[in-house]
């Protein structure tokens, strides 16, 4: 079973640590406690043991998840699953990462990789190990990558950059673009307003801090903004002047996480993962006014082991649930307060999910979202069965954050390795026509967790492509041919 990244891509958030500067472990932790007889040590010579790496740590129970580590080289100092480094034991036969912190309780917690084996400067395995109050919790096993531009690719082809603006603060997430101007949200750091009317020259125009609460999705429906939150539901704006939207209600009124949103016709979908792994359904008839219809739990789905709704797509009156393990779901909303499931397509991980029509058939492109995640082209024209009929992917140590259909043009958010425009005209036969690489180890807040790149993306018809970018903010593309 794959750990929920979303709370787990760190592996210590189930203890819920806090400080760091811990006191010391017990010797579960120590380099001298691991067994490492049956190792190839003598490999790890040729390691370079610094920038950027992803890791895939696979525990002994068979969970596990992915992370990132970033080593000592950088401005920005060392870190391993996004906590500081505080011991390093590195030789031509070692390599020992430990990070040291204090749980809520206040008991010491370790994390340690050790490694055993490369096969290459940049490709490392090993034992990964927890240990709680100096006791090992969680043992297992790591496999790392240091991050690097895919071999023989150049920053860009028939792709090029139009325009950049950074975020004055946090890490841009997700993405609206509409009446001039893009929305962009910053988790706790709120929403960034840009104007957008010149391209080649985005300004802010406004920002929006809420005082306790994270922002994550958003959504343009005419002049109103719905804004998914962590601890307030969907925030329902006024844009009649759309660098100010102005705050109307929240919505439901017993408030629930929610992470992401979608609009069929007078219709809201909005996601929420937690408390109770449920598609909230408003009608959305008056926009400035939704009514809840049904909180729709998807039939079948386990929440208590990591099923839970991520993202979410409708079209023609169906809803597609991108149900993390549980896969991808097809539910008919024909009424929308009485969803149904007709069938789900169970591969690997489902993060976020395109429609299209192609001809007589109904084409869904589902993305994963973990170590090895790619793109799945299914056929899903008949629900109950749904069909793969081809495939894309990059390499397994970088993940799909987001895809956006326009016409026969798939553009993939495909985190470090950046945007990737595929032609689908043949939807079984993906074919990538173009790329720009918008990561670089060098910039401020890389290496910090494996959801680092490019992050959502927005192709509204204007000739432009809209996209966030976690270190860069707001980037604008144009493809060249």
């Amino acid at each position: 079973m794959r750990r929920l990244l979303a709370l787990s891509s760190t592996l210590f958030l189930a203890l819920g640590c806090g400080k760091d500067d811990a006191t010391d472990a017990r010797a579960d932790c120590q380099l001298a406690a691991i067994d490492l007889s049956a190792c190839q040590r003598s490999s790890l010579a040729q390691l370079q043991a610094d920038g950027i790496w992803n890791l895939n740590v696979e525990l002994n129970d068979g969970s596990g998840a992915a992370s990132t580590m970033r080593l000592t080289g950088l401005a920005s100092g060392a870190t391993l699953l996004g906590l500081n480094v505080t011991e390093r034991q590195v030789s031509e036969d070692t390599f020992f990462i430990a990070s040291d912190v204090v749980d809520t309780a206040g008991d010491p917690v370790r994390y340690v990789v050790a490694g055993c084996s490369a096969t290459g400067p940049g490709q490392l395995a090993g034992i990964f190990r927890r240990c709680q109050d100096g006791r090992a919790d969680l043992q297992g096993t790591f496999e790392g990558v240091r991050l690097a531009r895919r071999a023989g690719e150049e920053e860009s082809s028939k792709v090029e950059r139009v325009g950049e603006v950074g975020l004055p603060r946090g890490s841009a997430t997700e993405l609206a673009v509409a009446h001039g101007h893009a929305y962009v949200t910053a988790g706790k750091e709120g929403l960034f307003i840009f104007d957008v009317s010149n391209p080649a020259q985005p300004t802010r125009a406004a920002e929006s801090k809420p005082a306790d609460d994270v922002y994550s999705d958003v959504l343009v429906h005419g002049r109103t903004l719905y804004l998914a939150t962590k601890n307030s539901g969907i925030g329902v704006f006024d844009l009649t002047d759309p660098k100010a939207p102005t705050r109307v209600r929240s919505v439901p009124e017993t408030a629930v996480e929610v992470g992401s949103l979608a609009i069929d016709g007078n219709t809201l979908f909005a996601t929420s993962p937690y408390p109770n792994a449920e598609v909230l359904v408003f009608d959305i008839a008056t926009p400035s006014a939704p009514k809840l219809l049904t909180r729709y739990y998807v039939e079948g789905s386990e929440p208590a082991t990591g099923e839970r709704p991520l993202d979410v797509t409708a079209a023609d009156g169906k809803l597609y649930v991108s149900h993390w393990t549980y896969g991808m779901t097809v539910s008919d909303v024909t009424t929308p307060a009485k969803p149904k499931l007709l069938g789900r397509f169970a591969g690997a991980t489902s993060r976020t999910t395109a429609v299209g029509t192609f001809g007589s058939r109904t084409v869904a492109f589902d993305a994963g979202e973990d170590w090895g995640a790619h793109l799945s082209v299914l056929n899903v024209t008949v629900p109950a069965l749904p069909e793969q009929i081809g495939s894309f992917r990059l390499r397994n140590e970088v993940s799909i954050r987001s895809v956006t259909l326009s016409g026969t043009k798939l553009y993939v958010a495909y985190y470090q390795d950046g945007l990737r425009v595929l032609d689908v005209s043949v939807p079984g036969e993906p074919r990538q026509v173009g790329y720009y690489n918008t990561w670089r180890e060098a910039d401020v807040g890389r290496g910090v967790t494996f959801f680092d790149g490019l992050n959502t993306l927005r192709v509204p018809g204007d000739g432009y492509i809209y996209a966030t970018e976690t270190a860069r903010g707001l980037m604008i593309f144009r493809e060249t041919e």
